[in-house]
This record gives structure tokens, C-alpha cells and sequence, in this order.
């Protein structure tokens, strides 16, 4: 039985959960789209502890990336992962901006507009062309991060910060999103954990990994996150250090330290 409070897997899927915005917060939100507003919301899943969830792809994203399979309690391999993270971003950031923490960069990029940044293909085939039905695309979809500049004699000419953040912050999380997509069809799994610090306070992330995913795999994979990311990695080096373990069926065995005593008192669990 798990509460709200608990680590849970949240799909940012709008069809999980059909009720009205809440009032107090429309007015915060009245210049985004009510399909925006669905896919930042968080809903609870129960089912991560079941036996047909597995096996899965956790990817852990910090300063660089980790994608591990994971195909039961205890077992787990890392397959994967990439130099290309959040100490990427950050360091990109700390080069194009005068921001001095990391949730400030997260708050500028928020305010940017990457389209003055990034190619995009309808700047390659026209807004209304034909040849994007025949493609498959849309005239939003990026066809070069960054590639606008190229042709630009005076690169920085009309940009702002943030909207240099708001496009490296899309490029790092598209790469992130394409190599666990990969590493997912890979090894056949369709369900796509996100965890990490890089995912803090990170709505942007977490709507285009969601995104991604779901256009990647056209509806067959699905990107989750947790309510409580990034303290995932904290959380289970603590679970190591106390020797916990767990049978086949993934029932935690008792602590060899519960009900143990420290200075005179017994130790909390």
C-alpha cells in the first residue's frame, strides 16, 4: 500500500486523469494550453512492484546518464548510458548565461523561445508544404539544434539568454530521450523510468521525454517519472548500506539491524 508521499511511477498522461484544472490554478496558466497542462501532471500508478512490470528501463539522468534493465527485484544491468547530461547543460549554461544556480537557468528557460535558436523543418520545407505530409512531420518538429545561427552573420543578433537556455535545455533532453528510446526498443521493454536530480523542478524535461517517447514509439513506450526523482539514487545506496534484501517475489527481508540498539536506544527504522 503506497501513499502520495511515496516514490511512485507517474505517466504525464492527460488521460489518466480527466478532471478540470482546479480554479486557483487557471489563472497562473491562462496563456498555456490545456493540452500543456495535462501532460505536467503527475498521477499515481500502483503497479510498479508487480511482476509483469518487469522488465523495465530505469534511466538515471545526473551528471551524465545511466540506462539500466531492470528485470526483477535485485536484478538489474546497466546497458547503457551517456557522457551528454545534466552537468552538460549546466556547464553549456554556465558558458551562455550569467545564471548561478541550476533552478535559475530551469526559471530563465521557461521564459525562452527556441525557435529562434533551433532549424526547424518548416523553416527547411515551408509551413504548408506538401512534402511534410508525405515526410511525416510537423513544421515544429526540430530539424537542427542550433542550426539557425549557421547562416546568421551575427550569431547572438536578437537573442536572449533564455532563449539560449531553453534550446540547449530541449537538445540535452532530446539526446537523453533518443538513447533510452533506442536502448528500450533494444532490449524490449516498454515501459521507461526517468529519474535523476536533472529532473528537479524540470517541467520542460519531463514533457519532452514524455513527448518524445510516445512519438518515437508511436504509442507503444511509455516515459514515467517519480514523485520524489531526485533523491532515487540517495534513497538506494541507503537500501544498500543497510543490507536490506528481497526473495524472488520481491518481499523485503528483515533488516539485520531492526530491532537492534545504538547508545542505550533502539534504532528507528
Amino acid at each position: 500500500n503506497q501513499t502520495e508521499e511515496s516514490s511512485l511511477p507517474i505517466p504525464c498522461n492527460e488521460e489518466e486523469n480527466p478532471v478540470s484544472p482546479p480554479s486557483n490554478e487557471k489563472s497562473t496558466r491562462k496563456n498555456k494550453s490545456l493540452d500543456q497542462y495535462w501532460w505536467s501532471r503527475k498521477v499515481q500508478r500502483d503497479f510498479v512492484a508487480k511482476s509483469d512490470s518487469y522488465p523495465y528501463l530505469l534511466v538515471m539522468i545526473g551528471t551524465g546518464v545511466s540506462v539500466l534493465r531492470v528485470d526483477g527485484p535485485r536484478k538489474h544491468e546497466r546497458i547503457s548510458g551517456s557522457t551528454i547530461g545534466g552537468g552538460t547543460y549546466w556547464g553549456l549554461c554556465r558558458l551562455l548565461t550569467d545564471v548561478e544556480d541550476f533552478e535559475s537557468v530551469l526559471n530563465l528557460a521557461e521564459r525562452g523561445d527556441p525557435s529562434k535558436v533551433d532549424l526547424m523543418v518548416g523553416d527547411i520545407y515551408g509551413k504548408d508544404s506538401n512534402a511534410l505530409d508525405k515526410l511525416g512531420l510537423t513544421a515544429d518538429i526540430v530539424a537542427s539544434s542550433f542550426g539557425k545561427l549557421v547562416a546568421k552573420q551575427d550569431p547572438a543578433a536578437g537573442l536572449k539568454q533564455e532563449d539560449l537556455a531553453r534550446a540547449l535545455l530541449l537538445m540535452v533532453t532530446n539526446n537523453i530521450g533518443q538513447v533510452a528510446y533506442l536502448n528500450a526498443q533494444l532490449h524490449g521493454t516498454k515501459s521507461i523510468y526517468f529519474v535523476g536530480n536533472f529532473l528537479r523542478h524540470n517541467i520542460i524535461s519531463q514533457q519532452r521525454l514524455s513527448y518524445a517517447i510516445n512519438y518515437w514509439s508511436r504509442g507503444k513506450m511509455e516515459a514515467l517519472f517519480l514523485e520524489h526523482e531526485g533523491y532515487f539514487g540517495a534513497l538506494g545506496a541507503f537500501l544498500l548500506h543497510q543490507g536490506i534484501s528481497a526473495d524472488k517475489d520481491g518481499n523485503v527481508a528483515q533488516s539485520k539491524t531492526e530491532g537492534s540498539t545504538h547508545g542505550g536506544k533502539k534504532a528507528r527504522k
